[in-house]
């Protein structure tokens, strides 16, 4: 095998298996060759679209899709739909702390100390080799804790999001990616992270804290403890995934586009499926934001 491209085939729609609790897809390939042999076959089997989200535009697909798109004739949307923050891991953690605004840095050592009069502080990573459900449960009741649970966006909102990340970390497990984090005052858990560590790179897929503690900030303060580590294991990227929000912002500025890639056949119903994104989504957008409208957008 020299690669793989996983899409969802609906009436005539090809699309990636990919949501907003996606943090990154593509093909996976031996090289770009294979990328634009797959990014061809997709278009040739789109009858009405071929349909991929968060893509990396430095990572074998985005080209290859366009340059397919180019010589098949079709139109083509090619837009950014989030930009994920990370943490470069470059000269000494001191360093780093020292980029950071100083009330942020005062106030997360201001954090430390009050947890630390309060008890026992420890902060662990897992493995997943031993109790992994027993963890998972543990970790998945702290992720559900608060809004995203009133929401239903919470891991234990639905059996089968739970199915899945519970797959997810067996086989992290198994191939020994997976990382629990645990920030724990006197052995109960205050925060969790569900990771993975591969090649260097440090990937915080989900996490959430006691709500009940918030003024503590133990998220705050498990992320903290989660960079010091990358430095000191000297890994090159802490991975904080997701949209750069104002809490992400806090550590870093830097971040990797995701984009949408959309293309639609030289057809009858691919073209009017092109007007229909390419004209009918920004009047939908400008309704919304004439209206204050405040519903999660369509990527």
């Amino acid at each position: 095998m020299a690669g793989v491209l996983p899409v969802q085939a609906r009436r005539g729609v090809l699309a990636s298996p990919t949501d907003w609790q996606t943090p990154l897809f593509g093909p996976v390939v031996e090289d770009r060759e294979a990328a634009a042999e797959l990014a061809r076959v997709l278009l040739e089997r789109a009858r009405r679209r071929a349909d991929l989200w968060f893509l990396s535009p430095e990572a074998p697909g985005v080209e290859e899709c366009a340059a397919a798109a180019a010589d098949a004739g079709f139109a083509r949307i090619v837009r950014t739909i989030a930009r994920a923050p990370f943490v470069p891991v470059e000269g000494s953690f001191e360093e780093y702390m020292g980029s950071l605004d100083r009330k942020f840095r005062k106030d997360i050592g201001r954090r430390w100390r009050r947890l630390e009069d309060r008890g026992d502080v420890q902060v662990t990573y897992e493995d997943g080799e031993s109790g992994l459900d027993e963890l998972l449960s543990e970790g998945f009741r702290l992720e559900g804790s608060g809004w995203k649970e009133r929401a239903g966006t919470a891991i234990l909102s639905a059996p089968e999001v739970e199915r899945f990340y519970r797959e997810v970390a067996r086989w992290a497990a198994e191939s020994g990616w997976l990382r629990l984090a645990f920030l724990r005052l006197d052995g109960r858990a205050l925060a969790f992270d569900m990771c993975l560590e591969h090649r260097g790179v440090f990937y915080v897929l989900k996490g959430g804290f006691d709500v009940e503690e918030r003024k503590l900030g133990p998220g705050t303060l498990l992320t903290h403890h989660g960079i010091e580590r990358a430095f000191q294991l000297g890994l090159t990227s802490y991975e904080l995934l997701g949209q750069a929000d104002d809490s992400k912002r806090s550590w870093t500025s830097s971040t990797r586009e995701r984009v949408r890639f959309q293309a639609f056949p030289r057809s009858p119903l691919g073209t009017g499926e092109y007007l229909a994104w390419r004209r009918g989504r920004p009047l939908v957008k400008r309704l919304r934001s004439s209206s204050g409208s405040r519903s999660s957008p369509s990527p």
